[in-house]
């Protein structure tokens, strides 16, 4: 009896349609992963400016009602409620922004932008320079600080806040 030579495994065809088929699957899949995570970045953005801009306004509304002092950050710069907003405020909500001790606040379109390039200062209300970023403008005679954070596609969010008091 002779036993019939049978080889095992897959064709050249067969193999050649699985790697098609993988390469269908992968372009499809990091096409949309690419546009889920642009959409989880943006509004990231957006969470982190509605939460600075509440964050403000209950700060101003509880030193409205005599309260303590501000929540920004410690040291010889804090903000007291007596003091109400004056020239060092935008720093320190800068810095409360980003301080490991504060918010702890990174630029969801850049996890490596420096806390200083994220969140910055600035002497007169102008737009963040690049997407995620937040520019804070506090002005001590009308009393009132104006938050902007440049979005997607170059879109500013931005607000003013003034001191309840």
């Amino acid at each position: 009896m002779k036993k019939l030579n049978v080889k095992k495994g897959f064709s050249l065809i067969e193999l050649l349609v699985v790697i098609a088929i993988i390469g269908v699957l992968s372009a499809v899949g990091i096409t949309a992963y690419t546009g889920y995570t642009a959409s989880a970045k943006e509004q990231a953005s957006r969470t982190q400016f509605s939460q600075t801009v509440s964050m403000i306004n209950a700060e101003m509304a509880k030193c409205s009602l005599g309260s303590g002092n501000y929540a920004w950050p410690e040291g010889s710069t804090k903000d007291s409620c007596s003091d109400g907003i004056d020239a060092d405020t935008d720093t320190n909500i800068a810095s409360y922004l980003t301080a490991s001790t504060g918010l702890g606040y990174k630029n969801p379109y850049a996890q490596d932008d420096a806390a200083t390039d994220y969140a910055k200062a600035v002497t007169a209300a102008t737009d963040p320079d690049a997407d995620g970023r937040i520019t804070i403008f506090c002005d001590a005679t009308a009393k009132e600080c104006t938050i902007r954070q440049r979005v997607a596609s170059g879109e500013i969010l931005s607000q003013t806040v003034g001191d309840a008091s």
